[in-house]
Formats: C-alpha cells, sequence, structure tokens
C-alpha cells in the first residue's frame, strides 16, 4: 500500500468516528437567507434590458403620433373639392361632374 491510500484509510477512519448530530444541522437561519437569494435573483434573458424600456418607449410613441395627428390634422375648404380631385385618372375617366 503507498502513502497515498494509508492518508486515505486514516482519514476516512477519522470520518467514520465523527458525530453525526452537528454536521447535520445548520446555522440559524440559514433556510431564510437561502430563500432570499433564490428568490432576490432573477433569471436573465437576453430581452430583459428591452423589458424595462418597451412600456415608456410605446407612450412616447402614442404622444408623438397624437401630436402628429394634431398638428397636421387639416380640413380640406368646400372650393378645393374640384383641385383635389382633378388629378385624379379615376375621376376623369369616370367623369363624376
Amino acid at each position: 500500500m503507498n502513502r497515498f491510500d494509508h492518508q486515505w484509510q486514516k482519514l476516512t477512519a477519522l470520518a467514520r468516528q465523527a458525530p453525526l448530530e452537528d454536521a447535520a444541522r445548520a446555522p440559524f437561519g440559514f433556510a431564510t437567507r437561502m430563500a432570499a437569494t433564490g428568490l432576490a435573483q432573477r433569471p436573465s434573458s437576453p430581452w430583459a434590458r428591452f423589458e424595462r424600456y418597451a412600456f415608456r418607449g410605446l407612450l412616447a410613441a402614442v404622444m408623438v403620433s397624437a401630436a402628429a395627428v394634431a398638428f397636421n390634422f387639416t380640413t380640406a375648404p368646400a372650393g378645393q373639392d374640384e383641385f383635389l380631385f382633378a388629378d385624379d385618372t379615376v375621376s376623369q375617366i369616370l367623369d363624376f361632374s
């Protein structure tokens, strides 16, 4: 038997003699700390950064769209109907006048 095997046999014999009751107990508060750590860690995904700002971006897009509609919404005056349909090929062929 070589030196490693002899030391291994000695170590396992000492481990068998150790009391089991001290090794089975966890320190006070260990379960609470482990539960808190497990719940605190969020699974990271490639979209995690996108998800944070997605709703803000959606609100900004809605506000810009509403502003664009509000500032560019105009009605055509009644006298310009003929002007609007003058270059329309379909109205020229069908001649709605």
